[in-house]
């Protein structure tokens, strides 16, 4: 029976029904997008941890951190990446022995990512080979080291890369891949490497060479969050 201003109690029934039913719709979807916001940001952690303060910086300083090879040649003129670029690969021109060598570098973008433009540095040692051999880091990841073989001069080099945000926060356990390997023929010597230390990357290389090139160096530089 309809009452005095005519509601039937069935339909207000209805209606409240709906009304909590549509409320509830609404307070699970905001529910479900916190929890999809947090989760987000739990798998990215880094991002808001190392670029809420200026993004990275690259230091104008270079630290030299020796690969090896002989004691002969002499000091060559360096390649080394520009203003606030790491290097991503690089390049050797080989004969019977290593030449020259340069590198690929890439500018650091604000959030931490390196930028797609990329750049080659002059080149060190000395002139000569024939064959270009090249090494590059995998889509996204900077160099920071390298290892191979050294004898009485550099035998084999293969590129150590890593995430730049990784390195940036000094992670202990970085995410680590290989470039191609850059060998002379009839290659020996003794295992080789040179690393940077934890928070540095690659920028630079220096050598001493003669008829081809007798010793090389990496050029680390510290990665620096911005102010």
């Amino acid at each position: 029976m309809a009452n005095s201003l005519g509601i039937h109690p069935n339909h207000t029934g209805i209606s409240l029904r709906k009304a909590a039913q549509s409320a509830q719709s609404f307070a699970t979807a905001i529910l479900c997008l916190i929890a999809f916001t947090a989760l987000a940001m739990a798998q990215n952690p880094e991002r808001d941890r190392a670029f809420d303060h200026g993004g990275i910086r690259v230091s104008h300083e270079r630290m030299m951190t020796d690969f090896g090879g002989g004691n002969g040649g002499q000091p060559s003129p360096d390649a080394v990446c520009g203003e606030d670029s790491v290097a991503i690969g690089f390049h050797v021109q080989t004969g019977e022995f290593f030449n020259t060598a340069w590198l690929d570098c890439a500018h650091v973008r604000p959030d931490g990512e390196p930028g797609e433009e990329v750049r080659m540095t002059e080149r060190t040692g000395t002139p000569g080979g024939r064959a270009v051999q090249d090494a590059f880091c995998p889509r996204g990841l900077v160099l920071r080291g390298l290892r191979g073989r050294t004898g009485a001069s550099v035998d084999e080099a293969v590129g150590i890369c890593s995430p730049l945000r990784e390195i940036a926060e000094r992670r202990e356990h970085l995410r680590t891949e290989p470039t191609q390997a850059v060998v002379r023929p009839n290659a020996n010597g003794h295992p080789a490497g040179a690393e940077c230390p934890p928070g540095f990357v690659v920028t630079g290389f220096h050598s001493n060479a003669g008829q081809w090139m007798d010793h090389l160096w990496v050029l680390c530089s510290e990665l620096r969050r911005g102010d």
